[in-house]
């Protein structure tokens, strides 16, 4: 069962990205449904933690609301991190996650600026965060 979570996270992620590259937005019919499945995959493979990711979701869509309307975080984002925040909490891999976004993220950074030169450009956050999420969700398996 392990290989149908890893490809289906994969599949997903890497359709997230290719819309977020082209459209600059996450459509709601892949983050929204995103949601129970993500609940399905922790009470699947780590049923113990099932209320620990509710409060992980929780706590990061708090942040993540917050920078919506302070930072202009996008919404597509904002419903991205609840996801993955649900998975990340359910299994245990919180820092890891986390630090390996950051990682993702700056890397994303940098190489669209090096490539676009404009410092003010639009750049897709989704790409960034499934970039560093998807190698901590295979650690945790």
């Amino acid at each position: 069962m392990s290989a149908l979570y890893v490809c289906a996270l994969v599949a997903w992620a890497a359709a997230l990205a290719r819309i977020d590259f082209a459209e600059h937005r996450l459509p709601d019919r892949l983050t929204l449904p995103a949601f129970p499945a993500a609940l399905g995959i922790v009470a699947q493979f780590w049923p113990h933690n099932l209320g620990e990711s509710v409060q992980w979701a929780a706590l990061v869509l708090a942040g993540a609301v917050i920078l919506a309307v302070v930072a202009d975080l996008g919404w597509g984002d904002v419903k991205l991190l609840g996801v993955l925040g649900i998975i990340a909490g359910g299994s245990g891999t919180v820092a890891n996650s986390a630090f390996m976004v950051c990682i993702g993220g700056g890397l994303h950074v940098l190489v669209h600026l090096m490539v676009d030169g404009d410092k003010r450009a639009h750049i897709p956050f989704g790409p960034a965060l499934l970039l560093g999420f998807v190698p901590s969700a295979f650690v945790a398996l």
